[in-house]
């Protein structure tokens, strides 16, 4: 992508961080506080960038003197640069933010990454190598946790990173006054019960009686309470509250856990007959927690996981999460449902079993 392609002729970019759900209320406001602006999704739940023709300083001095309700972190960045899974666009990077010519010898700077997708690398190693390589080709010194005369952010969303270099005292920190778009316990459920009948349905999923589900994100408990109808026992992993109509459900336990760290709790769960995914997750590491978790589904077992897409190369997404769960799972198939439109669905089941005698 090309710095006019970035820009699009515009003076000032900013990236725009608001609580997932409250886009829409975000960009009103952005818009009510610079006219002329553009705003757009950048493919993940509360991010969003910000285009202008109105001069960077006098951007963010609107933001940061605005008594805002929605907006949570500001940063200008002026170029970008692809990125692949491997390190070795580390240098584009360095590139884009020694271009702006704002940095010089003898001046200090930090790196600061915020990173958004699956990667072979961590922001750590990001930050370690471009700092390195803005020390040798500016002259100015790098790596600083002190005070630094400029802030280089390196915002990532998957396969372009966007780059700023700053002043600190020209970084927004606001504290929104909202948090999440329902309070806990409110959000509808409706919705999120419609998507799992549809997979059930679609993909001929039948739970006996007696059947054991583990459901990870599972707040506010739509899913939980649609598969609670029909087996003996919910597991709801969520940190968040579930709803109380589900929450009192005598076949449900909430659990409070990321499901990340069910991995090291496997002997004590037993064993069970379906799981079920619709965390909001990069679509690899749903994948990656299912396949490590596959150790609870009994041989044979069925798994439903939802795709959700952070990026507009939705192929790609699908793609990675079919080739990580193959490693654990068969009969891996996909589908649109119409309750599910913006997502994909999958289904799938767990190795050791022959397909035909679990039907």
């Amino acid at each position: 992508m090309s710095d006019s392609e970035f820009l699009e002729g515009r003076a000032t970019a900013l990236v725009v961080t608001t609580p997932a759900g409250l886009e829409g209320k975000a960009r009103q406001e952005l818009r009510h506080l610079i006219p002329d602006a553009r705003v757009k999704s950048l493919f993940l739940k509360g991010n969003l960038m910000l285009l202008s023709d109105l001069p960077e300083q006098n951007a963010l001095r609107l933001i940061a003197d605005a008594d805002t309700r929605y907006l949570a972190q500001v940063a200008a960045v002026q170029r970008s640069a692809r990125l692949t899974p491997d390190p070795g666009h580390f240098s584009d990077v360095a590139a884009a933010a020694a271009d702006l010519g704002r940095l010089s010898s003898g001046q200090t700077f930090v790196v600061r990454c915020r990173r958004r997708g699956t990667h072979q690398w961590s922001g750590g190693d990001l930050e370690r190598a471009v700092a390195a390589e803005l020390e040798r080709t500016t002259g100015a010194i790098g790596d600083y946790e002190a005070a630094t005369d400029w802030h280089v952010t390196v915002q990532i969303y998957q396969g372009i990173a966007y780059v700023g270099v700053n002043r600190p005292a020209d970084l927004i920190q606001k504290t929104p006054q909202q948090q999440r778009k329902y309070a806990p316990g409110q959000r509808p459920l409706n919705r999120a019960q419609w998507k799992i009948r549809e997979a059930i349905i679609a993909f001929g999923i039948e739970l006996p009686s007696e059947a054991c589900v583990l459901d990870l994100g599972s707040a506010p408990g739509g899913w939980a309470a649609v598969l609670a109808e029909s087996a003996s026992r919910v597991v709801a992993v969520d940190p968040a509250d579930l709803d109380p109509s589900v929450a009192a459900l005598p076949n449900v336990e909430h659990l409070r856990s990321r499901a990340e760290a069910l991995s090291d709790r496997t002997d004590l769960l037993g064993k069970f007959d379906l799981l079920t995914c619709d965390m909001n997750l990069d679509p690899a590491e749903s994948a990656g927690i299912l396949c490590r978790l596959a150790g609870l589904l009994r041989p044979g077992a069925q798994a439903v996981m939802t795709v959700k897409y952070v990026t507009r190369q939705r192929r790609r997404h699908e793609r990675e999460a079919r080739e990580i769960l193959s490693g654990e799972y068969e009969d891996i198939r996909f589908r649109h449902l119409p309750h599910n439109a913006l997502e994909t669905t999958i289904a799938m089941r767990r190795k050791g079993a022959d397909i035909a005698t679990t039907n």
